[in-house]
């Protein structure tokens, strides 16, 4: 296994190259006191593995690994470190091992044998992301299908990663500043902490994409910022959007489709996820759903189909009570089909609604049908 050895201490390289020698595994391609050398070597030397000093001047350890990971998502990182606090950290961003100076030989064999596991795994991993489909689902809680198989879910180590890989994704194909990322996660840290924990986070986020091959998803660092890009990575999402702007005229031939796209909108967008940022996106989403149900709705109820209609207006009534709109062509339909009883308990049910999350009652519109309703009811 070719090595690059990173570490401001010209005696710690020596010691650690010697160790790693005597073990016989690896080819020790480079070592350098400064880190910017040492990146660039890594950017153009194919290696497997880097050994990487976190504590090093002018570049944060976690940052540079995070730098390297953008370019080599494939690459294998060990953290050295004299400070017990940063080994706990480097388990922490899932980093594939850490070894504490003075380096020991037995604790090195053991770095050894994990990282031939890690790489064993890697290879299999990355044929089958190259030749499988993949789903990102966001309408409900997040999911990942590859294939058919639903995969388990992502294991966020800390909250924040999990908040700012959905932030990216949310901003997908756009760059997110990380001033903004900052603004939004670590807005009362001292800034040096902040990019520091940001980088941490980054670099987590590229380890839990290891999975995917690069082709498909790409996180990029930019001057200012990080760039998520997906290649052949179909999104429920996407395809609802899609659907809603071609303007598709419903009809015989159309009806199907509609029905399969709305049953995309299984839940809210993101759901169980507590983020600010998204809730304008949830509110786009369920408009234009509720007004897709609604023209289906219609349309049934105009081709004499009132089962169908009955169907889909009480999902929507179910899913969102205060939209009244939708109440009164419940109402309505219940009306036509003779369900008389469903038309009090409804109207019932709603006021109740009504009064215990708004403190109100129906609109008047809704107010006058019902009573020019039971008063044609009262004379029939």
């Amino acid at each position: 296994m070719k090595a690059i050895l990173i570490d401001d201490e010209e005696l710690a390289l020596k010691y650690l190259e010697h160790q790693l020698l005597m073990l016989g595994d690896f080819e020790i391609a480079g070592k350098y006191t400064d880190p910017l050398q040492g990146k660039q070597m890594v950017e153009e030397t194919d290696i497997d593995i880097v050994f990487l000093d976190i504590h090093i001047p002018e570049l944060n350890g976690i940052e540079l690994a995070e730098m390297l990971l953008e370019h080599k998502p494939s690459l294998q990182v060990v953290f050295v470190t004299a400070y017990d606090e940063y080994a706990i950290k480097a388990f922490e961003l899932n980093a594939l091992d850490y070894v504490l100076k003075p380096v020991h030989p037995h604790r090195l064999s053991l770095t050894v044998q994990r990282l031939n596991s890690h790489l064993k795994a890697g290879i299999a991993a990355s044929l089958t992301a190259q030749s499988k489909s993949w789903k990102f689902l966001m309408f409900d809680e997040f999911r990942i299908y590859e294939g058919m198989q639903e995969r388990a879910p992502l294991q966020w180590r800390t909250a924040k990663a999990q908040e700012i890989f959905f932030y990216l994704l949310h901003h997908r194909g756009k760059v997110v500043s990380k001033a903004t990322l900052i603004e939004l996660l670590w807005a009362d840290f001292d800034l040096n902490r902040a990019y520091s924990q940001l980088y941490t986070a980054v670099y987590h986020i590229r380890r839990m994409l290891e999975p995917f091959s690069r082709d498909r998803i790409l996180l990029q660092n930019t001057a200012d910022g990080y760039l998520l890009k997906l290649e052949g990575i179909y999104l429920d999402v996407d395809e609802f959007d899609r659907f809603v702007k071609a303007g598709m005229e419903l009809s015989k031939d159309t009806v199907s489709e509609y029905e399969r796209i709305l049953k995309l909108f299984k839940s809210e967008y993101l759901e169980g996820y507590d983020y600010v940022w998204a809730e304008l996106e949830r509110q786009r989403f369920q408009l234009q759903w509720i007004r897709l149900k609604q023209n289906l709705v219609h349309w049934y109820v105009k081709s004499e189909d009132l089962e169908q209609a009955f169907k889909h207006i009480e999902h929507i009534c179910t899913r969102y009570p205060l939209e009244e709109q939708a109440q009164l062509l419940y109402l309505k339909i219940c009306d036509r089909m003779g369900f008389h009883f469903l038309v009090q308990r409804q109207y019932a049910l709603l006021e109740t609604i009504m009064e215990a999350e708004l403190s109100e009652k129906p609109n008047q519109e809704i107010v006058k049908w019902y009573k020019d309703w039971e008063k044609k009811r009262q004379k029939g």
